[in-house]
C-alpha cells in the first residue's frame, strides 16, 4: 500500500489475528520472531549495501511478546531457590503460549516447561517440541504424574487460553499438592511456594482464573502487566 511504502512510515504495532500473516511482507526477522513463530513489531530500516553502498528499505519483524513474560517472569522469580525443580505449566498452545514457552528458555537453566492444552492436545505437542519440555493431557494423574518423574513442583501457571473458556486450576494445585484419594504411597509432597499465576488476558479484569488466585491467596500477575512490559 502507498502507507507501507511511504518513506514517513516507520513501522508498526502487529496484534492477533495478524501476528502470523504480517510475517510473509517482512524481508527479515529477528531470531525471537521466527522461532515463536509470529510478529507484534514492524520495523522500517534502511540498510546499506556493503557491495554497493546503496541504501534499501527494509521491513524488519521483531517479537517483543516474550521480554513481557520474560520481564515480569524475571521480578517475580528472583533469586528462586528451592530443594525441587522448579516446573512452569503453560496452559495453551496459541501465539501468547509460544511467546511464553520463549521466555522460559531465555530464565535459563533450572525451569522445567510443562504444556496443558485443553482443546488440541497435539499443539501443545508442537510446543514441546519446538521449545523442550513435556505434555500432559489433564491436570490431576497426568501432572501429578508429571510432577513426581521430574521430582518437581509448579512454580508458576501461565494461562494463555481465552478467559470464555472459564479455565480454574484444580484444587490440589493450588492449595495442597497430596493426592485427594490419600495414597500416601503415590502422594506428592506439599510445595514449597504456591504457584504464581500468570493470567494473559486483560480484559476483562476478573477472570474466573484471577478470582480463584486471588481468592486462595496467590500472587497474580495480569496480562496487563506483561502488555506494559512487551510495550
Amino acid at each position: 500500500s502507498d502507507l507501507w511504502n511511504d518513506e514517513d512510515f516507520g513501522g508498526c504495532s502487529v496484534t492477533i489475528p495478524h501476528k502470523r500473516t504480517i510475517m510473509r511482507h517482512l524481508d527479515e526477522l529477528s531470531e525471537a520472531a521466527e522461532k515463536i513463530g509470529a510478529v507484534n513489531t514492524v520495523i522500517a530500516k534502511q540498510l546499506e549495501d556493503g557491495a554497493t553502498g546503496e541504501t534499501k528499505r527494509v521491513m524488519y519483524g521483531e517479537n517483543t511478546d516474550w521480554r513481557g513474560f520474560y520481564t515480569a517472569l524475571r521480578r517475580r522469580l528472583g533469586a528462586d531457590e528451592q530443594e525441587k525443580s522448579k516446573a512452569i505449566l503453560i496452559v495453551g498452545a496459541g501465539g501468547a503460549a509460544r511467546a511464553a514457552a520463549y521466555a522460559v528458555t531465555e530464565l535459563g537453566d533450572g525451569y522445567e516447561q510443562i504444556y496443558f492444552n485443553p482443546r488440541t492436545p497435539t499443539k501443545a505437542a508442537e510446543l514441546a517440541d519446538t521449545f523442550g519440555g513435556r505434555v500432559v493431557y489433564d491436570l490431576e494423574g497426568g501432572l501429578k504424574s508429571a510432577l513426581r518423574d521430574m521430582d518437581a513442583e509448579v512454580r508458576v501457571v501461565i494461562c494463555a487460553i481465552p478467559p470464555a473458556a472459564e479455565f480454574v486450576l484444580p484444587q490440589w494445585l493450588i492449595k495442597d499438592a497430596g493426592d485427594d484419594d490419600g495414597n500416601e504411597a503415590g502422594a506428592l509432597s506439599p510445595p514449597s511456594n504456591k504457584p504464581i499465576i500468570y493470567d494473559v488476558s486483560y480484559i476483562p479484569y476478573w477472570t474466573k482464573l484471577i478470582s480463584q488466585a486471588e481468592e486462595a491467596g496467590l500472587d497474580v500477575v495480569r496480562g496487563s502487566e506483561i502488555l506494559w512490559e512487551q510495550g
